[in-house]
């Protein structure tokens, strides 16, 4: 599995003479994935006395161990939604134009190339926020189509399965994501802008935090002026939106006391500080590759953003380099071999805990590349976001929210499907006098999602809370479809509850 924890209760009983005490003690099982990992090769052959673990400064011991090689793996054992390797390409449309058009052409040629087992999605973000363009799938041709467009606002699919490949020739048209004039903002300081890139990061991975896998964000931009964060400027990138003036804390830090020393910002320093305790918690990899390569006056000080979102992640950045498809290999075969150490933690009271995984035994300039905190009670999951809902669709990974029965038949000029909720079911979830939901009714094709609808379930529960002890509620619709073998997948999500069901009947449409 990836970085996730699980839970589980063990009580433990003490009998007196008088009375019987009962206490409960949460145990937090806590995954740490390691990549080590020498020079730009990673080492696929340590074993668990390699690896020392140690946690808030105490020695651990390691429970659990494993090391997974995604080059050696089966197609069934990639199919493993535990042991798949998931890759979020976030595209910086901050970036200056001729920089984005080479990690996007880059960004192609890296998904041409990829296996097929490869599981690949694609976002963006500028000053209006966070987009998730593509999620996560293994419909390359659709992914393609994303990296593309960087825009398929147009689609009425709200989870953004139903996206195919256009028809012709469209491999070298890509839309221009910088057209929004309101990508220039004048009333946007340097600061004001590197605050909001690094709140959409962390909001990614507490979309990605109840997902299964090895799952990494890899951030496409040519960085933000550092200065906004220790002070001391460097120079950007000619046509980048954030070259200017240095916001009001950067200009103040360095007149401060006419010594013109730099001053940091405490308030950036505490939001990366956040970031970085989001990854953490959601059990992701924040990565990152300088898409501005090589630069005149490239200082130590010119990717130094980039390196200050990654840290305490276990991520890494690419930067010095003109060959973008080149990067993102480099960065692929960096997480290749993963180690897996697992532990039993009894809950230290504390929100955040640190972890330090010592190397044991192996050559010199090895390194370790994990997850720096782990954080007690687990990660919040937001049950209704689109990423966890179309994941559930693409992968068949099974709910025990509500228990959802889906049949299909071919029809006329289609198929048929059948969607049976348990009545009794519902109403466990209705509030305020109602049991609503939405079903999602997707038909696919092999990886590719060729037909979609979205249902609303809305029910009075005066008029038919009798009738739903008795009896089930039963969806039914039809989809138009040629010949063909396919699979209808429904997701149902409760209103109230957030509780998911899922579904999947196979049909020939002959």
């Amino acid at each position: 599995m990836g970085a996730l924890i699980r839970w589980s209760a063990i009580a433990l009983v003490a009998v007196t003479a008088t009375a019987q005490v009962r206490e409960s003690t949460t145990v937090e099982v806590v995954e740490v994935p390691v990549y080590v990992t020498a020079g730009i090769a990673p080492l696929p052959s340590l074993t668990r006395d390699n690896f020392e673990l140690y946690i808030n400064g105490r020695k651990q011991s390691i429970d659990y161990f494993d090391m997974t090689d995604y080059a050696t793996l089966s197609p069934e054992q990639t199919h493993d939604v535990r042991q798949r390797r998931l890759y979020m390409l976030v595209f910086d449309l901050l970036s200056p134009a001729n920089a984005l058009h080479r990690a996007r052409t880059a960004a192609l040629q890296f998904v041409d190339n990829a296996s097929a087992n490869e599981t690949i999605g694609v976002a963006t973000f500028n000053l209006d926020g966070l987009k998730i363009v593509m999620p996560f799938s293994r419909d390359h041709a659709a992914i393609g189509r994303g990296i593309r467009e960087l825009d398929l606002s147009n689609v009425n699919d709200p989870l953004h399965l139903a996206v195919g490949p256009e028809i012709g020739d469209t491999r070298g048209r890509m839309r221009d994501p910088m057209a929004d004039p309101n990508l220039l903002d004048p009333e946007l300081t340097v600061a004001e802008i590197a605050e909001n890139e690094i709140a959409f990061l962390a909001d990614l991975a507490d979309r990605l935090a109840g997902m299964e896998g090895q799952k990494h964000v890899v951030l496409l931009s040519a960085g933000f002026s550092s200065a906004t964060i220790h002070g001391m400027r460097n120079e950007r990138m000619p046509g980048d939106v954030r070259t200017g003036p240095i916001g009001s804390m950067a200009d103040l830090s360095r007149s401060a006391a006419g010594l013109g020393a730099p001053a940091a910002s405490t308030w950036l320093i505490e939001q990366i500080e956040g970031l970085h305790q989001a990854y953490s918690a959601a059990g992701v990899f924040l990565d990152a590759i300088d898409i501005a390569g090589l630069r005149p006056f490239q200082g130590v000080l010119s990717n130094d953003s980039l390196y200050a979102l990654v840290r305490d992640t276990g991520g890494r950045v690419i930067d010095r380099r003109n060959d973008l498809r080149q990067s993102m290999q480099v960065l692929t075969d960096l997480s290749r071999v993963v180690y897996t150490l697992g532990f039993r933690a009894i809950d230290t009271g504390k929100s955040e805990n640190r972890i330090t995984v010592k190397l044991v035994n192996v050559p010199r300039g090895t390194q370790a590349s994990y997850r720096r905190t782990y954080q007690s009670g687990g990660a919040h999951v937001d049950t209704g976001d689109m990423l966890r809902l179309a994941d559930i669709i693409q992968n068949d990974i099974p709910q025990n929210g509500i228990t959802t029965e889906v049949t299909a038949a071919p029809a006329e000029k289609g198929a048929g499907v059948e969607v049976v909720l348990p009545g009794r079911e519902l109403l466990a979830h209705a509030g305020g006098g109602m049991i609503g939901a939405k079903v999602m009714l997707y038909v696919m094709s092999g990886t590719s999602v060729v037909a979609f609808k979205i249902k609303r379930v809305d029910i009075d529960l005066l008029r038919a809370e009798a009738g739903l002890n008795e009896n089930p509620l039963r969806v039914r619709d039809a989809f138009e479809l040629p010949p063909g073998n396919y699979a209808l997948k429904v997701v149902v999500r409760m209103d109230t509850t957030g509780a998911l069901g899922f579904g999947r009947a196979d049909v020939v449409v002959p």
